[in-house]
């Protein structure tokens, strides 16, 4: 287990960042991870997911411990299942519990993601 790590280059944060910037950082990373795993099998017939299975698993998971059942499921929606093969982004429909209207939003990045989530959230958690 010495090894463990050897080439693992981990970037140091200058400054703290605010939670809002930290959390559409992962989404990033994780949404390029996704990106690359994709483009590896389509282009190369490399097979990846059960490696990373694990991994997405445990990030799922953080996640639902620090957002809750509810933002995780948006949060898994956003990385997964958002964009079509083609690229075309869905809709990501709710109800607004303060005044029962549906509402249906184009979520086009990691900080629309994050606005949504913080709207919802303030529509009685």
């Amino acid at each position: 287990m010495k090894q463990f790590g050897k080439h693992l280059h981990l970037r140091r944060k200058t400054s703290p960042l605010e939670e809002k910037e930290l959390f559409c950082e992962i989404i990033e990373v994780l949404e390029a991870t996704i990106k690359r795993s994709s483009k590896l099998y389509k282009e190369h017939g490399l097979e990846f997911r059960e490696y990373d299975e694990n991994f997405f698993l445990i990030i799922d998971n953080l996640f639902f411990l620090k957002y809750g059942e509810w933002k995780t499921t948006i949060i898994i929606w956003y990385l997964w299942e958002r964009m079509d093969e083609e690229g075309n982004i869905g809709e990501l429909e709710y109800e607004d519990l303060d005044t029962g209207e549906s509402k249906v939003v184009i979520v086009k990045c990691a900080e629309d993601l994050w606005d949504v989530i913080k709207e919802i959230e303030g529509n009685g958690d």
